[in-house]
């Protein structure tokens, strides 16, 4: 018996030590990720389909908790401007924050202008939109 309750507790050590590992997926480095694993703007910009200037608004967080500790919030992207590729004004894209794509969280203060790197959007309306990176827009004053 006392061997039992000692194996036991070995077993439960080694599967408490496991599990957390296994809990997430590694993902490959961001395409747009320079050497030094900083985002290089000029890569991300040649890589997307589309680059466009808009505002952030219906956020709807999905925050998760240990061992996570990830807003996977959904939230709507409007073009005011558009850089790269036929994007038009006023157009709205839906995007969802992933583990591995959409990785970029937003930032707690979704107010002001924002630059998004857009990957080809999807043909049918079920499938996801997804952007390689986006940034705030400085504003000089």
């Amino acid at each position: 018996m006392r061997n039992l309750c000692g194996l036991l507790v070995v077993g439960l050590f080694i599967g408490a030590v496991h599990v957390p590992a296994l809990a997430t997926e590694p993902c490959l480095p961001s395409p747009c990720a320079a050497a030094d694993y900083s985002v290089d703007t000029a890569k991300c910009s040649r890589l997307a389909e589309w680059i466009a200037t808009g505002t952030i608004t219906s956020v709807v967080h999905h925050k998760q908790g240990d061992p996570v500790f990830k807003d996977f919030a959904e939230f709507t992207f409007t073009v005011k401007t558009s850089e790269k590729g036929a994007m038009a004004v006023g157009r709205q894209l839906r995007f969802q924050v992933g583990w591995c794509q959409n990785w970029k969280p937003l930032p707690k203060d979704t107010s002001g202008s924002f630059r998004f790197f857009g990957l080809p959007l999807p043909a049918g309306a079920s499938l996801p939109n997804q952007y390689l990176f986006f940034e705030p827009v400085q504003t000089h004053r």
